[in-house]
């Protein structure tokens, strides 16, 4: 009976501690308008195998966000390609239950969120991949100019262990300057 008694009180902990992770926060009052520009990200962190196996090998990217009026964001990303080039691609956000919160199907992110963001400076978003069965979680840190933003890193690494990361799954993505004009 006291074994049965301490297994149900370890079920309990542990669903606490998975029921934890889920709660992420999203950005109060967040603002699509003040969201709006350019943005690089300078660093990320995911469990995904794929990023983990490359990511030694990755470059900044640079965003264009763009406030939709139904309330979703279009996205351009440019990456730095091995020959030398800018790779873009198009993205749109759906807008979720809540402003700040977001989903995108054709990327299979369940879950995108605006964790944390002044505006001017940084940004962290929260990323959930659902694809084939395997679930996947994400945090990148978008900065307006690229390189790191002290405030925005210190409120991504207090993130890391929360979402069930592991700071040696994150990488600082290095500068390129591939892509610095694509959407000027």
């Amino acid at each position: 009976m006291m074994l049965q008694m301490l297994l149900i009180g370890w079920v309990f902990a542990l669903l606490r501690v998975s029921l934890g992770q889920a709660q992420v926060p999203i950005q109060a009052n967040f603002d699509a308008s003040q969201f709006q520009g350019i943005w690089y990200v300078v660093g990320v962190v995911s469990d995904d195998q794929g990023f983990l196996d490359s990511k030694d090998n990755l470059k900044m990217p640079v965003v264009l966000v763009t406030p939709l009026p139904n309330g979703d964001l279009a996205l351009k990303f440019g990456y730095s390609m091995p020959d030398g080039g800018c790779q873009k691609t198009d993205t749109t956000f759906t807008k979720g239950a809540v402003d700040g919160q977001f989903s995108n199907e054709a990327m299979a992110q369940t879950d995108i969120r605006v964790v944390s963001t002044d505006y001017k400076h940084f940004a962290v978003l929260y990323v959930e991949m659902q694809k084939g069965g395997v679930r996947n979680v994400w945090l990148q840190l978008y900065a307006r100019a690229p390189e790191l933003f002290p405030e925005g890193a210190q409120k991504m690494q207090q993130l890391v262990p929360q979402v069930g990361l592991n700071p040696s799954q994150g990488a600082l993505l290095p500068r390129s300057d591939q892509c610095a004009g694509a959407f000027s």
